[in-house]
């Protein structure tokens, strides 16, 4: 288990998903490590059941976004940015990260 924030409803919702069928799509899959019923997907979404690599890449797949989202990421919150540098080249990156660092050390300093 982990203490880090996870938003497995949050993206199940916001793929306008239910749990039974997250579960079909599961199932479908053929894999015995992916949960099976609606209690064990709702264990996962509060926390009560750790969750695998595979877990995290099979709600992903279902959910149209990327698997560490699933537990970094609201899916109504903070997207814009993210999307946007999501999108830019390594070099482009690498600039917007200096120039973030570059604010939070001009604000540390105020």
């Amino acid at each position: 288990m982990t203490d880090k924030r996870i938003y497995l409803k949050e993206w199940r919702k916001f793929a306008h998903k239910t749990q039974a069928q997250v579960v079909a799509a599961l199932e479908s899959m053929e894999d015995p490590n992916l949960p099976t019923t609606e209690a064990s997907l709702s264990r996962l979404e509060n926390g009560k059941q750790p969750y695998s690599e595979r877990v995290l890449l099979a709600l992903s797949d279902i959910y149209g976004c990327e698997p560490w989202e699933l537990i970094g990421r609201h899916p109504k919150k903070e997207g814009q940015v993210i999307d946007m540098v999501r999108r830019l080249d390594e070099r482009e990156q690498e600039r917007v990260r200096a120039y973030i660092e570059g604010l939070r050390a001009g604000g540390s300093a105020a």
